[in-house]
């Protein structure tokens, strides 16, 4: 089996069997969970991918660190994927899934770059803004950039809308560079 292949069919067979279940929603939030525990505690990474490490020991350590904290069927998916030696797989499963989980769910990914942080009225306000706009959910990631001087940027998916003064700064000066 192609390589890339393997995170894609394994999180279409998680979906499946969770949507089956109803359990779409927590099976997500324990495909988080997972990434934000790789993330913070490099070594489990490092512990799925070694060859050394012997596969019942690499399952006792899931096992520890889950067991009663996730689903049962995200710890069988966990045991499964361990058993099948494709436990190095496991973060690109858990990315898949959440991605396969927003599209099934029709969420779309917006983000913000501003000079400084948002407040939480002003998020929210923004939420509602783009929720009606393209008429779905939102998950908004905030960015700061202090390059931009002032404004924002603006990206929902493939579309775009600069309104910092940075942007702006440049559209004058290309104006001003064609005029010459």
């Amino acid at each position: 089996m192609n390589r890339s292949q393997i995170p894609v069919r394994y999180a279409k067979a998680l979906i499946a069997n969770a949507k089956e279940q109803g359990i779409l929603d927590s099976v997500r939030d324990d495909m988080e969970k997972f990434m934000g525990i790789i993330k913070s505690v490099p070594d489990l990474l490092q512990l799925l991918e070694s060859p050394i490490i012997k596969p019942v020991k690499k399952l006792e350590v899931l096992s520890a660190i889950f067991s009663g904290k996730v689903q049962p069927l995200t710890l069988s998916f966990f045991k499964l994927a361990v058993d099948k030696n494709r436990e190095e797989h496991l973060p690109g499963m858990a990315r898949m899934y959440i991605d396969m989980y927003k599209e099934a769910k029709g969420i779309k990914i917006a983000t913000l770059k501003t000079a400084t942080a948002i407040d939480k009225g002003t998020r929210d306000e923004l939420i509602s803004m783009i929720r009606k706009t393209f008429n779905t959910e939102i998950e908004l990631h905030e960015e700061t950039d202090k390059e931009l001087v002032g404004g924002f940027i603006l990206q929902v998916e493939d579309q775009q809308l600069d309104a910092s003064i940075s942007g702006q700064l440049k559209k004058i000066k290309s104006e001003l560079l064609v005029k010459k």
